[in-house]
């Protein structure tokens, strides 16, 4: 960087900055920054506040903090309207959504709702095993009729517009015999118009899936999901099925999933 040592201003004005408020300076309202021609900044400040908005173009580094070595650990990416932090560039209020099944005795080529917070499929406690669907995906409707209620702990109801960032699940069986496991994550909107059929939902969406393959007990199987629709509005509700495509092995799951607040 040079020095203005020696320079005369009419010849080094265009590199300074200012205030646009030429007259009172920095005060109680906010001036943007300027250099000396008066082109604006991205930048306005008060005596209190500081503030940053593009003058042209929204980026994914509108502000960005490095350390020592350039590693990036904090970025304001007004592009996708976010802040990341850390050097994965993580979405500062990302969340992790947790499904998890213990021991559910499934039917080869049916898709089962997975439970929230680990449930154990046994009559024992009454946790109902609910299907979904024998087709290659699970079906986009579901009518609970009299046993709407065990659907509940199934579901994760949106609380504000969001975004699915990633998921992953674990899987393994009770049994030798390799089998295939397949997971979908689905977004639906859930019926509450105060009438018989709250509960019920339909518009299914896929927002992710993956397979496992070669599953037996002998083995966890760790699997990256791909992610078919990230988006998800406030109100909609997410569930996660789980396929034994092969046979009956019962099935043990955890799947995560990461998603951030829009």
């Amino acid at each position: 960087m040079g020095s203005l040592a020696g320079k005369s201003p009419k010849d080094t004005y265009k590199s300074l900055l200012k205030v646009a408020d030429e007259t009172n300076g920095v005060s109680t309202s906010v001036s943007i920054i300027q250099d000396g021609e008066g082109t604006d900044t991205c930048m306005s400040i008060s005596d209190d506040q500081i503030a940053i908005t593009p003058q042209n173009d929204n980026t994914t580094t509108t502000v960005r903090i490095t350390s020592a070595d350039s590693t990036q650990i904090f970025s304001a990416d007004t592009t996708n309207k976010v802040i990341k932090v850390g050097s994965t560039a993580t979405s500062a209020n990302s969340q992790i959504l947790e499904y998890s099944v213990h021991d559910l005795v499934p039917t080869a080529g049916t898709h089962y709702f997975v439970g929230r917070g680990g449930a154990k499929y046994t009559t024992l406690n009454g946790v109902a095993e609910l299907t979904n669907g024998t087709g290659t995906d699970p079906d986009t409707t579901y009518d609970g009729g009299a046993t709407t209620d065990d659907l509940i702990t199934n579901l994760f109801i949106i609380p504000i517009n969001s975004t699915i960032d990633a998921v992953k699940f674990m899987v393994s069986t009770s049994a030798d015999t390799d089998t295939v496991i397949n997971i979908h994550l689905y977004k639906f909107t859930m019926s509450n118009n105060g009438d018989t059929d709250d509960g019920n939902l339909s518009g299914g969406t896929l927002l992710a899936h993956g397979q496992a393959t070669a599953v037996d007990r002998n083995v966890i199987k760790t699997v990256d999901c791909t992610v078919d629709s990230s988006a998800v509005s406030a109100g909609e509700v997410i569930a996660c099925f789980v396929e034994n495509e092969t046979n009956t092995n019962v099935i043990k799951l955890n799947t995560q999933v990461l998603y951030h607040f829009d």
